[in-house]
This record gives C-alpha cells, structure tokens and sequence, in this order.
C-alpha cells in the first residue's frame, strides 16, 4: 500500500515538473529571450531600432526579464506598448509585458501631441464666433488623468485559435478649460466653461492562425497571427455656466494592431491601424498618422546556457 501510494506521489512530481517545463518551453518557442540576443527593426519612415535582451532586474521586489532599446525611448508618445516593454515575464500562463507607467505615460503624451495640433483650431473657431466689439481673448488649457492595469497580456500560454482573451483595461480622463478674458461675468457665470471627457478602453487579443511572413531578415514560416482589437467608449460633458448640463454624448473607436510571432525568433512583424482617427484629423485639415508598421531587418538569438 505504501509502496503504491510513494508511487502516486512520484508520477505527480513527474508530471508537475513536465507540466511546468513544456508550458515555460511552449511561450519561449515564440519568445525566445536569452541575454544577449538582439532584434533589429524598421518602421515605415525607414528608421531602426534594436532591441536587446539583457540581464533580468529587480522592480519593487520582484524579478523580471529586461529589454533595452537602440536608440533609447526619447519621447512617450512614440512607445507602442506591444513592441517596446522594458521588463516581462513568461510563465506557465502568460507572456506577459510590464507596462503599467509605461503605456499612461505614452498615453499622455499623445494626447496631449495631438492636443497641441488641435487647440489652435478650436482657439481660432471659438474666437470667430465672439463679436468683436468684445475685444475679448480666450485660452484653451488641459489636464490628463489615466490609470492603467500593470501588465499587458501579449500572449496565453498555450493560446488557442480564435479564442479572445483581455489583453488591457484602462481610463483615459481629459479635462479641457476654456479661460476667457474680456468677457462680462453675466455671460460666462463667473466660471470657465469645461468639456470632459471620460474614455474606457478595453484591448481584447485572439490568435487567428499562421502565415508564412517574408521580411529583409528572411522568410519565417509557421508564423502566429495575432489581432489585438481597442474598443474606446468615449463619453463627452460640456458644461457651460448658465447653460446647464446637457447630455453626455457617447463616441465609441476601433484600433486593430497585428503581430506575427515567428517560431524561435520572436516578433517579426507589426501592424497598426486607427482608420477613425485618421478620418477625424483629415476632417480637422491635420496629417493623418496612417499605418505603423515595424518589420525585422536583422536578428541574432543566443543560445541557452546549456547549450553554449
């Protein structure tokens, strides 16, 4: 009885220990990362950018793999949370970047990039509007609030065809304050008018199967296609001092952004597309950002410690 008992033990370490192996071997197999390997990239302006896998480093207590980049992240709103996270882990349940500061800072600055393009306008149509005999002037100033979860979930190990997962949630708050000068009080109520608006994102993931992908750094077949989709749901409030508070209008966006992993080497390929946005800003006369794209160019993966 004993005998049988140790036995049963014994084949559920075995199989614990396998389980724990081929689930770290399944995600390394689309993420390789072992120090000292590299990934070199070109977007759709021709510019590069490396990306190296370096020694794992402490953040608040706990252990993760690390990324650095060449050239280094000078401004935030160029940061696509997909491609660029400088720490991240693979586990038996996830691959999985930490990005938590990383994508609210790339948010406000993005925002804000593309608020510096816009208020001019809004400036400029709101002044049209006043008489001129008011000699009045105006101007436009605005906070970013965003709160974001920790980590983004690149990937489910193992992933299964056209199975959605929750890739990231978070909440975008922008606060704009029209501050008028020259204006009497009885037309403004003594406070400056606002618009608000409070935006949900939630970015879902599903692997749609495999493509053979061919870029200047080869031809990489059996590659894992997988679509990230942003739904927005923007909820705007005006509020203007004597008006009262109309209905919030509800806006709703759709962002697709696609990776192709290829087997023992990693991202090979990206893609993303905001078609509303784009059509919003042709509509305001500004350039449209139109499709981003990365693909690799050059790569060297480090073999494992045993195998070296």
């Amino acid at each position: 009885m004993l005998k049988k008992i140790r036995s049963v033990f014994v084949l559920l370490f075995i199989f614990s220990f396998s389980a724990v192996s081929m689930g770290n071997e399944w995600a390394n197999y689309y993420f390789p990362d072992t120090t000292g390997s590299y990934w070199t990239y070109e977007d759709q302006d021709g510019n590069e950018l490396t990306r190296y896998a370096i020694a794992p480093e402490r953040v608040d207590g706990d252990t993760y793999r690390a990324f650095s980049y060449d050239p280094a992240l000078e401004d935030w709103a160029d940061f696509e949370h997909y491609v660029l996270p400088y720490y991240y882990q693979v586990n038996n349940d996830w691959v999985q970047f930490f990005v938590g500061t990383e994508i609210e800072n790339s948010i406000k600055a993005s925002t804000a990039r593309d608020l510096e393009d816009i208020l001019p306008l809004m400036r400029e149509q709101m002044m049209q509007d006043l008489p001129e005999e008011l000699n009045a002037s105006l101007d436009l100033t605005y906070d970013i609030e965003v709160g974001s979860q920790d980590f983004f979930y690149l990937l489910p190990t193992p992933a299964t065809y056209n199975e959605e997962w929750t890739a990231l949630e978070l909440n975008v708050e922008l606060t704009l304050t029209i501050n008028f000068e020259g204006i009497p009080e009885e037309l403004t109520g003594g406070a400056a008018p606002t618009i608000k608006t409070q935006g949900t994102v939630v970015e879902t993931g599903v692997v749609t199967g495999t493509e053979t992908v061919e870029t200047s750094a080869g031809t990489f077949e059996d590659c894992l296609v997988i679509e990230y989709q942003t739904d927005e749901m923007t909820q705007i409030t005006i509020s203007v001092p004597g008006l009262g508070q109309p209905e919030p209008e509800e806006k709703k966006g759709t962002t697709v952004t696609t990776l192709w992993l290829a087997p023992n080497v990693g991202i090979v390929k990206f893609k993303h597309e905001h078609p509303e946005a784009d059509e919003a800003k042709e509509e305001l006369g500004l350039s449209p950002d139109g499709e981003r794209t990365l693909e690799l160019t050059s790569y060297e993966i480090k073999g494992s410690p045993s195998e070296e």
